[in-house]
């Protein structure tokens, strides 16, 4: 992770007129179907948040970009889903995914709508339930309004762990001594098994509750 985010990193901090613009092009691949899995674009949001403490960013330009690239990415996703429906599982491609398509589909259909909004919060379930909701043929309306809210209240709390952190150190006067990568891969961590604590939880309970999901409910 550390050689893909290290030069970006550094792009965004010596280039902040383009950092809204680049994050929101990694937020919508982090979303998109399958390809998030490959992009850590949390890592960089965390870092983000550090910047915008520190004012080396523009939050206006960051929470814009932002929130464009997470709604756009979910709204590919689920129209791939609604297009090609369960055929998606057939493609060569994606037969490895099927184990994870079937768990986000039982998630998806105790949940419903809330699945939009927890999804954002569990890296495991964030580049699978936009197009399992697209295959459930979930209202497009219903939809784009959980994406819109849900890609607004995701950047702020994404952004909030790095904020909230280099303000506490800039507080007693820490932050000059610590790498801002440092701070970033450690408030990563801490992100990080926090969601898998959660999706290991919300697994259990959804496989607890399998036997009940007869039909959709979106």
């Amino acid at each position: 992770m550390d050689a893909m985010l290290e030069p970006v990193a550094e792009f965004i901090r010596n280039n902040s007129a383009w950092a809204g613009a680049v994050l929101g092009l990694f937020i919508m691949m982090e979303s998109m179907l399958i390809i998030g899995a490959l992009i850590p674009a949390t890592p960089l949001l965390v870092l983000t948040g550090g910047l915008l403490a520190t004012g080396v960013l523009d939050p206006v330009s960051v929470l814009i970009g932002c929130i464009i690239g997470a709604i756009v990415g979910d709204a590919i996703s689920f129209f791939i889903g609604r297009r090609y429906g369960a055929k998606i599982l057939r493609h060569r491609r994606l037969r490895r995914y099927r184990r994870q398509f079937a768990l986000t589909r039982l998630y998806c259909q105790r949940f419903g709508v809330a699945s939009v909004y927890v999804g954002r919060f569990i890296g495991p379930l964030r580049a699978f339930v936009p197009a399992v909701l697209g295959t459930l043929q979930m209202p497009v309306r219903r939809f784009q309004v959980a994406n819109v809210v849900s890609a607004v209240v995701w950047v702020f709390g994404a952004l909030a762990p790095g904020y909230l952190t280099a303000k506490g150190l800039e507080r007693f006067q820490v932050l000059d001594h610590v790498h801002p990568l440092v701070l970033a891969l450690i408030t990563v961590a801490v992100v990080v098994v926090a969601g898998t604590v959660g999706w290991r939880l919300l697994r259990r309970k959804v496989a607890r509750r399998a036997p009940v999901l007869d039909a959709p409910r979106v």
